[in-house]
């Protein structure tokens, strides 16, 4: 693969090629760079198949429609194949066009009913392309729900243990689900004894991520089935081990293949992981579309926090997906978050108040605190959901009534002023004083 793959941007339409000669790659570019929208994300040198398969950009991933040029002169039968897995990985919103100096009709038959919708002859001419990249946008917007959604991957990692992650974790779950009514999976990335089904109150957790990763092999909507257990509120959780069990360190291309699967089935894949699983760390870094560093405002977790930032400045894709998250925080405090933004040279993107006799209730009983509880602890988290799935903290609301003249009204009974009783602007005679008049425009 060149390296022209990795845009940062979400493409309207990301082209690519496989195996294909310069002519083609050539071609390929500069069609793209006529067509507004659509991006060359270059090519990859080898055929896709089950066995062989590339490290695709989470940009490339990302785009809202991906069109392949699939060059079938160099080996037909792996052409074949590659059609095919593009299609398992890509689903409906990718378009596959095959290329190829001469295809009989046999073998076009083939490769049409492998995924391939379009065929283009050598040499390719740009302007025959081009009116095929225009044919497969149309038929995309006008059969939208032939794309697939693209669920979102959203890491948890504490700056050491005890700061709350799996806490934030569960709670804002349960309130993606029941506030947002979003299709949630909430995965307990801890390879022995992790607290996620605990705190939901869950049992019979006798499947596991890390099983499910050893048979991404056999992976589909039944399989995974087996692994999820259901909260009651609608959340899909997949649980840690209960006992100690053997460590299984899984492969960057096992999750990646994993990740690829659930983001098809689901709106949101929240992973709760520890900073000590190395390899996994990593591949989950580079799976996520947004990762939470949480650290509580104390001395230890501080310390920790600011050694992974530094860790984590090495990548410009991680710093540009890391959000740092202050829990149990409160007004005495010897360090507010302005101060440790300061210290680490890093934003705190959320701060959370401490809450931590009502949460060990719940967590004590099992019962995640319902998103319709009226404190702090509860605000910011339906504002960190609100963030989530809207782009900004602030609730949806909708348009005011019209109350007419209900602010007449006084306060603690439903007496109206009677017409000409008392001076104008007043409240039952009186002249209205500061407080009055605010209130007044308040309740308008």
């Amino acid at each position: 693969m060149n390296d022209t793959f990795g845009r940062g941007e979400r493409t309207t339409q990301a082209v690519f090629c496989v195996c294909a000669d310069e002519s083609v790659v050539s071609a390929a570019n500069s069609s793209t760079e006529k067509l507004e929208g659509a991006a060359f994300f270059g090519e990859f040198r080898d055929y896709i198949t089950a066995d062989k398969r590339p490290q695709f950009s989470p940009s490339l991933k990302n785009a809202a429609a991906c069109v392949a040029l699939v060059d079938f002169d160099k080996d037909p039968e792996l052409a074949l194949q590659t059609s095919e897995r593009l299609q398992q990985l890509f689903l409906k919103k990718i378009s596959i066009v095959a290329v190829g100096s001469a295809l009989d009709a046999s073998l076009l038959l083939r490769a049409m009913r492998s995924g391939c919708t379009e065929y283009l002859s050598k040499p390719v001419k740009v302007d025959e392309l081009q009116a095929a990249l225009l044919r497969f946008r149309e038929s995309m917007i006008s059969a939208p729900n032939a794309q697939h959604s693209v669920g979102r991957v959203i890491a948890f990692f504490g700056a050491k243990g005890g700061v709350g992650t799996t806490t934030l974790a569960v709670h804002l779950a349960t309130y993606l689900v029941r506030h947002h009514h979003k299709k949630t999976l909430l995965i307990d990335h801890k390879h022995q004894l992790g607290h996620v089904a605990l705190y939901l109150g869950l049992k019979d957790t006798r499947y596991h991520f890390d099983e499910l990763l050893r048979n991404v092999d056999r992976l589909d909507v039944e399989l995974l089935n087996g692994f999820v257990i259901r909260h009651e509120s609608g959340l899909d959780v997949i649980a840690s081990p209960e006992t100690a069990t053997v460590y299984h360190e899984s492969k960057r291309d096992e999750l990646e293949r994993v990740m690829d699967f659930l983001r098809r089935e689901y709106d949101y894949i929240l992973i709760d992981s520890f900073v000590g699983y190395q390899d996994s760390k990593l591949s989950i870094i580079n799976q996520a579309d947004e990762i939470y560093l949480v650290s509580t405002p104390d001395v230890a977790s501080l310390r920790d926090l600011a050694r992974l930032v530094e860790s984590m400045s090495l990548s410009d894709l991680a710093m540009s997906k890391l959000r740092l998250v202050l829990n149990r925080s409160t007004a005495e405090d010897s360090l507010n978050a302005a101060q440790i933004q300061k210290a680490i040279h890093f934003p705190v993107s959320i701060s959370i108040a401490n809450n931590y006799l009502e949460l060990m209730q719940a967590i004590n009983e099992g019962k995640p605190i319902l998103p319709s509880a009226k404190t702090a602890f509860n605000q910011q988290l339906l504002a960190w959901s609100n963030q989530i799935v809207l782009g900004h903290a602030e609730p949806e609301r909708p348009a005011p009534k019209k109350r007419g003249l209900a602010f007449w009204r006084r306060s603690g009974d439903d007496r109206r002023m009677e017409p000409g009783a008392g001076r104008r602007g007043s409240l039952m005679g009186q002249e209205p004083d500061e407080s009055s008049r605010e209130f007044a425009k308040e309740k308008a």
